[in-house]
């Protein structure tokens, strides 16, 4: 178990040093401290709500950027190099080295999303301040629940962190990090529009639900949204954070036994 967690913390090292991965960061964050810059743009909605859905949709979105791409950097770094040779023949296995990167990428991942939820939660509540006696007026009666913005970015980090492990599982059959990448991002293309079917209301045929059991499922994460201004639900909670563990711990499984009858 050492062994895992030296892995993971010499992998969160190499991730941070990453420029793609730092850069990626900085844009993120610095468009959602710009958000309430941005309210000059919305027609209509809300101006909490708008905020949130800001930073909300930079941790989706960016955090899914960087947990395909580093996610595939790192195991194809450590392949390409032949450095897992090395890894392979001291008393670590290949369980040890795919959940040691796995717990290095999920902490990057972690940081990310923590850095993102404390500004957002900064641009509530300066966003909230700044309109004075008016504040009620213009935030449609909504009402901030900075726990449930935790609580929401802490299933984000769960999602992303189940994407990380579908271009982990990816990695390990694959002989290149072009094709890895790119395979990373068609698999996330396939639950997006899956999500997005499904809250238009479109109805869930056997297929979705094929797919759904293959590819993460964002529809379940996308319930936790709404806990930025309602009471957080339990069972939405755990359901979001349950279903992401289990398909994350699965995927791990599937790629160390993929790992395990690979030639390197």
């Amino acid at each position: 178990m050492k062994s895992v967690f030296t892995i993971a913390a010499n992998t969160f090292r190499d991730a941070i040093r990453q420029k793609l991965i730092m850069l990626i960061a900085l844009i993120a964050f610095a468009l959602v401290i710009s958000s309430k810059y941005f309210l000059r743009l919305d027609l209509g909605h809300e101006q909490l709500r708008f905020v949130f859905d800001f930073g909300s949709g930079a941790i989706g979105f960016f955090g899914s950027i960087i947990a395909v791409v580093s996610t595939c950097q790192l195991f194809h770094s450590e392949i390409d190099n032949k450095t897992i040779v090395t890894l392979l023949s001291k008393p670590v296995g290949i369980g040890g080295f795919t959940c040691g990167k796995l717990l290095g990428a999920a902490a990057v991942l972690a940081l990310f999303c923590a850095i993102i939820a404390a500004a957002t939660c900064a641009m509530l509540f300066y966003t909230q301040a700044s309109f004075g006696e008016s504040a009620q007026r213009l935030s449609a009666g909504l009402a901030t629940n900075y726990f449930g913005v935790a609580a929401c970015c802490f299933v984000q980090w769960i999602k992303l962190c189940a994407i990380a492990s579908v271009a982990a599982a990816i990695c390990s059959f694959s002989r290149s990090l072009l094709f890895s990448v790119v395979v990373s991002f068609m698999c996330l293309a396939v639950s997006l529009m899956g999500a997005v079917t499904l809250g238009l209301g479109g109805d869930k045929s056997d297929f979705t639900k094929f797919v759904s059991t293959i590819f993460p499922d964002f529809q379940i994460f996308s319930t936790a949204e709404a806990f930025a201004f309602a009471p957080i639900l339990p069972e939405a909670f755990f359901g979001a954070v349950g279903y992401g563990v289990v398909y994350a711990a699965a995927l791990c499984m599937l790629a160390i036994w993929s790992f395990s009858k690979r030639e390197f």
